[in-house]
């Protein structure tokens, strides 16, 4: 049975009331007024700019703010009243600002925080149990300042800790234990510092870490074992180091791996198989190292793996099988190198290619090059033209692109359409496993003993020819004798 219109608006009617005399009852805070410095675009937060650090305590700032930004603040000191009572602040934003000196407890009364971010102060130095009350902290950034050094146990209580950023400091080295209470880091940035040395042991505990940021510094070496337990990473960046070993197997442990950067170290070997088990990896660079040689076995099959730049290198030559599991590559750098020839079918396993470099290279234009230029004949639109590969020796073609070399009559043709082979080399059969590789061997004593022996046969053959021609004359004057003799016999 329908309740009478009566009863609802009556019911309406009470609930309003009742929502009225709550509110009443409620007690409000009065709105402050916002410092003269600041803008307050929210009840609870605030931004403030141009007032001194050291004059923090006197902006009055409300006690409850959850959001405070300060930047571009006066020179001065951080005091252990600049945030006195802000219990609730949940995020700290202090940037840009010259701060001398933080003084300890500082943070001790913000038990909520989850970011902290002191980026671009030149803080030189952080008190040891600066942080010991922000067990809440997610994030915390103290990138760009003048670290030169940090105590052992700064992160100890930041259990709940993802992210970590101390780049660009003046940091040399870092204690074994630094990170050992992390275990929910997901990113690390180390990078632009003055390490020279990663402690073994330093990742231990960062079983969740995905990104570890570690370039330009200054470190020499990779050693075994440092990243193995780093399972879960995803991202490393090593370039603009002074690495110049890596030891065998140091990426094996990192299965997720998607990019890798090596650039612009001083790595002159590489170990065999190297990225032999990365098959998630979908970047990685390697220019402007000074190798001088790969390994015939170095990548194991990477089906996500765009791009691979190799350049500015001092490779003289490629392993015929170097790229034979990278069949997704689209673009492949070679430019800037010493290469003088490349196998005809280096990129024959890469359906997918889209562009080469080969460019300032030192490229000898004899016939060991012809089978690459027939492959480069048939695939016109590859290898890019904005830097042209051309010839440096020998003299007649010295400065001619390897487009001009194609055009006209070959220069070096091949009987019945085979590659060729420049004179006095002798190729190797290519094998079929992974790391067969293929090496021309040639030398000048080969060269000379093989025009002797030509012209030693050609010397025979004129010789049994002559002889042959001297048998068949005299057979036809016995001949002839015998049919004279014959006929004599006749008559009589």
């Amino acid at each position: 049975m329908p309740r009478p219109l009566g009863s609802v608006n009556g019911a309406v009617a009470l609930l309003w009331a009742l929502l009225l005399c709550t509110w009443l009852g409620l007690p409000r805070a009065q709105p402050r007024p916002c410092p003269q410095v600041c803008r307050c675009p929210f009840g609870d937060a605030v931004q403030c700019s141009g007032s001194p650090v050291a004059r923090i305590p006197s902006l009055d700032l409300p006690a409850n703010l959850t959001h405070l930004l300060l930047f571009r603040m006066g020179p001065g000191a951080l005091h252990n009243d600049s945030f006195r009572g802000m219990t609730v602040l949940q995020r700290l934003i202090l940037t840009d600002s010259p701060i001398s000196a933080v003084a300890p407890g500082t943070f001790d009364d913000l038990i909520k925080l989850k970011t902290l971010r002191l980026s671009r102060n030149n803080i030189p130095h952080l008190p040891r149990a600066i942080l010991d009350r922000t067990l809440l902290l997610e994030q915390l950034f103290l990138d760009h300042n003048a670290l030169r050094a940090i105590d052992p146990d700064l992160l100890r209580n930041l259990a709940n800790l993802q992210e970590l950023f101390l780049s660009h400091n003046q940091l040399a080295s870092l204690p074994v234990s630094l990170f050992a209470n992390l275990g929910r880091l997901k990113v690390l940035d180390l990078s632009g510092n003055n390490l020279t040395h990663l402690p073994e042991g330093l990742f231990g505990a960062q079983a969740e870490l995905q990104e570890l940021l570690l370039h330009s510094n200054q470190l020499a070496s990779l050693d075994s074992g440092l990243l193995d337990s780093l399972s879960t990473l995803v991202r490393l960046e090593l370039d603009r180091n002074r690495i110049r070993s890596i030891a065998p197997g140091a990426f094996d442990h990192l299965e997720n791996l998607s990019s890798l950067t090596l650039a612009r170290n001083r790595l002159e070997v590489l170990p065999p198989g190297l990225f032999l088990h990365k098959p998630q990896l979908t970047q990685l660079t390697l220019f402007e190292n000074p190798l001088a040689e790969l390994p015939g076995v170095l990548f194991g099959p990477m089906p996500g793996l765009r791009a691979l730049s190799i350049n500015g290198t001092q490779l003289r030559a490629l392993p015929r099988a170097l790229l034979r599991n990278l069949s997704s590559l689209e673009r492949v750098r070679l430019d800037r190198n010493q290469l003088e020839a490349l196998p005809g079918d280096v990129f024959a396993a890469l359906p997918r290619l889209t562009g080469v470099l080969l460019g300032l290279n030192p490229w000898l234009c004899d016939c060991g090059l012809w089978p690459f230029l027939q492959w480069l004949r048939q695939h016109p639109g590859v290898v890019g033209r904005a830097e042209p590969p051309r010839c440096s020796s020998p003299d007649p073609r010295a400065g001619l692109e390897f487009w001009e070399l194609l055009e006209g009559d070959p220069w070096c043709p091949s009987p019945r359409g085979s590659p060729a082979r420049a004179p006095g080399t002798t190729e190797v059969p290519c094998i079929s496993e992974p790391w067969g590789r293929v090496q021309p061997v040639a030398s000048g004593e080969e060269s000379g003993a093989l025009r002797l022996f030509s012209a030693v046969y050609i010397l025979l053959l004129a010789v049994q020819a002559i002889v042959t021609g001297v048998i068949v004359f005299a057979m036809i004057k016995i001949a002839g004798l015998f049919r004279k003799l014959i006929r004599q016999r006749a008559l009589f």
